[in-house]
């Protein structure tokens, strides 16, 4: 892929993939309060086995929608190290409204580097993310520098 001409990256997060939309008009990162939540169901004891691990064996199990990820890979998840909570500040949001959001770093992998950038939380979006001009042009500058060292 063309880095230069998409307009969405695929990138990982725990080895978990998400694609973000990149939008060259905006200049700050946007992330979906949804994401941040995926990454903190191991801390909400509905999506976990019962202390004992003992559970109702069951032949014929029905789709648990309290239980949409196997409590396994859910558990195996740590956000410690994933989004670090960094203060509030005054943004436009998706939706052209100027609100006060939540600022979290995010840490990702693309093409094997590894990012670390601020995003605003922003309930307006209906996508994971997005990454604005800036983190956008940085990420190219470097895994191109990656690419031409290799």
């Amino acid at each position: 892929m063309n880095i230069g001409k998409a307009n969405e990256l695929f990138i990982q997060v725990k080895r978990v993939g998400f694609a973000a939309l990149i939008d060259k008009r905006i200049r700050h990162n946007f992330i979906n309060p949804a994401l941040l939540a995926f990454f903190n169901l191991g801390e909400r004891r509905m999506y976990s086995l019962p202390e004992n691990n003992i559970g109702e064996v069951n032949t014929r199990p029905a789709y648990d929608h309290s239980q949409p990820f196997l409590p396994d890979y859910v558990n195996g998840i740590s956000a410690n190290d994933v989004f670090h909570y960094v203060g509030k500040k005054v943004g436009k949001c998706k939706d052209n409204k100027l609100r006060v959001c939540k600022v979290f770093r995010l840490e990702f992998e693309y093409e094997g580097c590894t990012f670390s950038f601020p995003f605003l939380l922003d309930k307006s979006l209906n996508i994971p993310a997005i990454l604005g001009q800036e983190s956008f042009n940085r990420i190219t500058k470097i895994v191109m520098e990656e690419k031409q060292e290799t």
